[in-house]
C-alpha cells in the first residue's frame, strides 16, 4: 500500500476515496501432468491416484487430445505461471541399449536422461549404507563426431548440463564413462569450461569402460553419479543392477537443461531391448512421482514421500522387485505396498537418510578452483625381461 501523502488544492471533501491496494493474493494451486493416450497398464492409475490423495495434493491430469481431470484435495504449493506439464509415464520402460547406435527414433526428446538406483540401507537408517546413485547419458542426438569419421562426443552443453544437474544434487563423486577415443577429447572440453563448473568438494573420474569394470563389478557403486556415453549405457546399467541386486525398474528423467521447464518426461528404465509396458512397481512410480514433484517446485511433498516409503522399509517391508528380501521380514506385491504406505502404517521412527535428489542446491561460494579432475588410464604390463625405467 502507499502511504505516502495526498496533495491536492481541492478540498479534501473533493477528493475521491482512494480504493485500498490488495496486500495478500490467494494462488490456486495446481498439479499438472500430461498423461500418453494409452491407459497405464492395471494398477498404475490407481496407485498414482492413492499417493496424490495421501500426499493431499489437487492434480491435473491432461492427454494429447487435452481431456483432463482432477484429483482430489488442494496441495500448499504451486506450479509457475506459464510452465508446461512433463509427460509422466513411468510405466513405460526404456532400455538402456535404445541409446546405442545413434538412439531409437521413438526416444524422447530431450537433452540428457537421468535414471536414479536407490535402496534403503538396511539396518542402518540414517547412517551409512543404501545405495544413491545416479546414471546420466547424453541423448544420442546431442553427441555429433568432431571430425568426419571421429567417435560421437557429448556437445558441451549437454556435458555440462548432466555436470551441473550432479552438483544441484550434491553429488560427491562423478565418473564419466566413455571410449579411449572420446576420452582425451572430453578431457579437453571440461577443462576449456573449467571456469564454468568450478565447485569444491567433487571428485570427477574421467575413465574407460575397461578402466571403470573392476570397480563397476566388485559391489555397489562407489561414485554416486555416473556419465556414460549413450553405446556404453547398458554396460554401466546391467552392472550396477547385477551388482546392487535391483531387480526392478529405474525412475528415468528426460530433461532440457536447466529452469523451470527443465524436466519433458517421467518413464522407467528397465532391461530388455527398446521400448515395454512394465507391470506396476510401486518403488519405481514413489520415486518417479517424487521426483517430479521435486522438479515442480514440492520439495515438501517429495521428500515426505520419500521418507515414507523408506520409513515402510525400515519397518521390515518390501517388495519382490527390491532385491533381496533379506533382512526384511515381510514381502508383498506392490499393490499392497502402496495400500501400507498410504495407510500409515510403517511403525519405524528412525530418522531415515535423505534421498540426494531431492536435495536442493545449495549456494556456493565464490572462488576458482576446479573440481578434482582425474584422467584415469591404464598401461599394458612391460615384458618380464623388461626392466622400468
Amino acid at each position: 500500500m502507499d502511504h505516502r501523502t495526498l496533495i491536492s488544492e481541492r478540498p479534501v471533501s473533493a477528493l475521491r476515496p482512494v480504493p485500498p491496494r490488495p496486500t495478500l493474493a490467494l494462488v490456486a494451486s495446481r498439479f499438472a501432468l500430461a498423461l500418453p493416450p494409452e491407459p497405464a497398464p492395471q494398477g498404475w492409475a490407481e496407485g498414482l491416484e492413492r499417493l496424490l490423495g495421501w500426499l493431499g495434493i489437487d492434480a491435473e491430469l491432461t492427454t494429447p487430445a487435452h481431456h483432463a481431470r482432477r484429483l482430489p484435495r488442494m496441495a500448499g504449493w504451486a506450479l509457475p505461471a506459464g510452465a508446461s506439464a512433463p509427460l509422466f509415464a513411468p510405466w513405460t520402460g526404456w532400455s538402456p541399449v535404445a541409446f546405442q547406435h545413434g538412439g531409437l527414433a521413438g526416444l524422447p526428446k530431450a537433452l540428457f536422461a537421468a535414471s536414479y538406483l536407490i535402496d534403503h540401507p538396511r539396518g542402518q537408517a540414517g547412517g551409512r549404507g543404501g545405495i544413491d546413485c545416479v546414471l546420466m547419458s547424453p541423448h544420442p542426438a546431442h553427441c555429433p563426431p568432431e571430425d568426419a569419421g571421429g567417435p560421437p562426443l557429448p556437445s558441451p552443453r549437454a556435458l555440462t548440463a548432466m555436470i551441473r544437474a550432479a552438483q544441484r544434487e550434491g553429488r560427491q563423486r562423478l565418473a564419466i564413462i566413455l571410449t579411449a577415443r572420446q576420452r582425451n577429447a572430453v578431457a579437453k572440453s571440461l577443462l576449456a569450461a573449467g571456469k564454468g563448473l568450478n565447485r569444491e568438494g567433487m571428485t570427477l573420474d574421467i575413465l574407460t569402460l575397461e578402466d571403470a569394470l573392476g570397480t563397476l563389478t566388485a559391489g555397489p557403486p562407489v561414485w554416486d553419479a555416473i556419465i556414460a556415453m549413450p553405446d556404453l549405457r547398458g554396460t554401466v546399467f546391467t552392472l550396477l543392477a547385477a551388482t546392487s541386486g535391483m531387480r526392478g525398474a529405474w525412475p528415468m528423467l528426460w530433461l532440457d537443461g536447466t529452469g523451470e521447464r527443465a524436466l519433458v518426461a517421467v518413464t522407467s528404465e528397465a532391461p530388455g531391448e527398446g521400448v515395454s509396458r512394465l507391470p506396476l512397481d510401486a518403488a519405481a512410480l514413489i520415486h518417479a512421482l517424487a521426483l517430479t514433484l521435486h522438479h515442480g517446485g514440492a520439495a515438501r511433498a517429495a521428500s515426505r514421500l520419500h521418507e515414507a516409503w523408506a520409513r515402510l522399509r525400515d519397518s521390515g517391508v518390501t517388495t519382490t522387485r527390491c532385491g533381496d528380501a533379506a533382512p526384511y521380514v515381510k514381502a508383498v506385491d506392490d499393490a499392497a505396498f502402496l495400500d501400507l504406505l498410504c495407510s500409515d502404517a510403517a511403525v519405524s521412527k528412525r530418522a531415515q537418510q535423505p534421498w540426494r535428489a531431492l536435495e536442493n542446491e545449495k549456494i556456493a561460494k565464490d572462488g576458482s578452483q576446479m573440481p578434482h579432475l582425474r584422467v584415469v588410464t591404464t598401461y599394458p604390463a612391460l615384458p618380464s625381461n623388461t626392466k622400468g625405467r
